[in-house]
């Protein structure tokens, strides 16, 4: 073998190249990194604890159907709806003048075959009318008061059905302002500007408030609950949609703090129902009420933890997941509930005992013990949930709310909006018809 020798300039030369190389691979490498950090970031907005699956069908794993053989249908016990046949209505006779396919008027008649079809007008034209009233003065009280029919609004220019139907498109076609008033010219021929649609949902909203403040005392004395609350921009700021769910009603606030003030202006200070939230601290401030924690929230918090003792936690909590379904799907005594409440709870304790030993697993320990007394709410009460699932399908309509408009561009909007879509879930919630119980409400406060 021969060996090179090199000069002390060669030497100093390749040195300087190799220095240079080192420290360019140095900032490659640190690029990446923070491209690697910026890239998780970005994904914990969607992929996280407090975020169910289902909000995120782009990151479940792709899965093949599977071919039974069996022909698709309706699950057991599904009840059809077949619309109704009309047999009093008089038939539309349609005759055949010709043979389509060769013209020819020589045919006969095989045969006739019946058929229902629900339609509407081709055209549907607003109406306008000149309303007078009288303005009266009583001989008695002397009190001046101005002529009512029940049925037509004291002020404003636009009618009873028209403000229905704006709110039903703006609320639950979801439609905003610029496609409502669209809408409305293509078909009905309702020329109205934006500001115009505001206007409606403006005066309904007002009309509301005195329904809406006896729905916030509803909610405040319920014995139940389920709360929750997920981000909202308004002009430009992060402010937080609050839901209040009770069995038959559906309470929305939008305010600018996710603190605990918010649950003492709804709930006061001396609550002392069931709640059913997360571990947002926020909820420590309830402190006469009894809480259940949800463990659809602990359950993601622990799939995420990868390694070997991770993936055996999460089993473990899985398992007792499990034991709950299967221990409320009987009834129970209250004795025995006592008693499965603390051999559980005992059971949890010593399970986050031996996995807190792993660093890894230090965060969701942590975040267990903090609230190990409202792990088996729903195992010590009857008829308890132990998810929080209720509140997270309330509120998901705003999430979608939120997604079509971005933001709200006034506070007066943020009022407008809890007030009729409050109304409107828990009329949903307690399956009435949502046209006429708007109807009601404006006929009754505004005519």
């Amino acid at each position: 073998m021969m060996l090179i020798l090199l000069s002390k300039k060669e030497i100093i030369r390749k040195y300087l190249e190799l220095e240079k190389n080192r420290k360019k691979l140095e900032a490659d490498i640190e690029k990446l990194l923070r491209e690697k950090e910026n890239l998780e970031k970005e994904l914990r907005k969607y992929k996280n604890s407090n975020t169910p699956p289902s909000a995120n069908p782009h990151l479940k794993p792709s899965l093949v159907p599977q071919h039974t053989g069996k022909k698709r249908g309706a699950p057991k016990g599904h009840h059809p709806f077949n619309r109704p046949w009309y047999s009093n209505t008089p038939p539309y006779h349609i005759t055949a003048k010709e043979c389509p396919n060769c013209h020819s008027d020589n045919f006969r008649v095989l045969r006739g075959a019946r058929q229902q079809i629900d339609d509407v007008q081709k055209e549907v034209k607003p109406e306008s009318k000149i309303v007078e009233r009288d303005i009266c003065q009583c001989n008695k009280c002397n009190f001046k008061f101005s002529a009512s029919d029940g049925q037509t609004p004291k002020q404003g220019r636009f009618g009873i059905n028209l403000m229905v139907l704006t709110i039903m498109l703006r609320f639950i076609v979801r439609g905003v302002m610029r496609k409502t008033a669209s809408f409305l010219d293509a078909s009905f021929a309702i020329k109205l500007a934006p500001a115009s649609v505001q206007a409606i949902i403006t005066r309904a909203a007002e009309a509301g408030n005195a329904e809406y403040e006896i729905l916030k005392m509803h909610i405040r004395e319920s014995l139940r609950l389920h709360i929750d609350e997920t981000s909202f921009s308004v002009l430009g700021q992060k402010w937080w949609v609050w839901i209040f769910r009770s069995p038959t009603e559906k309470l929305i606030v939008i305010r600018h703090s996710r603190g605990n003030n918010v649950l003492e202006e709804i709930l006061g200070k001396n609550y002392n129902g069931i709640v059913h939230c997360d571990c947002w601290r926020a909820y420590d401030y309830l402190t006469n009420a009894t809480l259940q924690r949800c463990w659809a929230h602990l359950l993601r918090k622990s799939k995420e933890l990868k390694n070997v003792p991770g993936q055996h936690f999460h089993d473990k909590l899985t398992t007792l997941f499990n034991e709950i379904k299967k221990f409320n799907s009987q009834e129970r005594t209250p004795q025995e509930r006592q008693e499965k409440y603390d051999n559980m709870t005992k059971r949890l304790q010593k399970i986050t005992q031996y996995y807190a030993r792993y660093d890894n697993c230090k965060k969701v320990t942590k975040y267990i013990n903090f609230h190990i007394q409202s792990w088996f709410t729903c195992i010590k009460y009857e008829n308890v949930e132990p998810t929080n699932n209720n509140a997270e399908q309330a509120i998901r309509e705003t999430v979608i709310v939120r997604k079509i408009i971005g933001a709200f561009r006034s506070t007066h909007g943020v009022k407008t909006y809890e007030t009729l879509a409050s109304l409107i879930a828990t009329w949903q919630s307690q399956q009435k018809d949502i046209r006429q119980e708007l109807h009601r409400m404006l006929t009754t406060q505004l005519c």
